[in-house]
């Protein structure tokens, strides 16, 4: 894999753009308490994913075994994440109109 790091597209940076004025209007919230400093204990389906990749190196599935278990924890905090009712909805979808007849 290349870690390198990716240069940023002008893509990234217009939604960099577009979210930074939201972030400074939104409360801040502040965490309960402090996050472990052990990494995630690996889950059922890191352990499946990492022993039904071939061609890794026991190295290679303890770090994606992590990367996983990490992407999982990332996850959880994202869907415990509660937004208000009165929140009004970040995209408005508008269909474009036909080119059929």
């Amino acid at each position: 894999m290349d870690d390198r790091p990716r240069a940023i597209t002008r893509r990234t940076m217009g939604r960099m753009l577009l979210a930074a004025p939201a972030a400074a209007v939104l409360p801040q919230q502040k965490p309960a308490e402090k996050p472990p400093d052990r990494p995630p204990s690996p889950s059922a389906l890191a352990e499946f994913i990492a022993g039904d990749e071939a061609g890794l190196t026991p190295a290679e599935r303890e770090r994606l075994k992590k990367n996983i278990a990490e992407t999982e924890q990332a996850l959880a905090v994202i869907r415990d994440f509660k937004v208000p009712a009165d929140v009004a909805p970040a995209v408005r979808f508008q269909a474009l109109k036909s080119t059929r007849r």
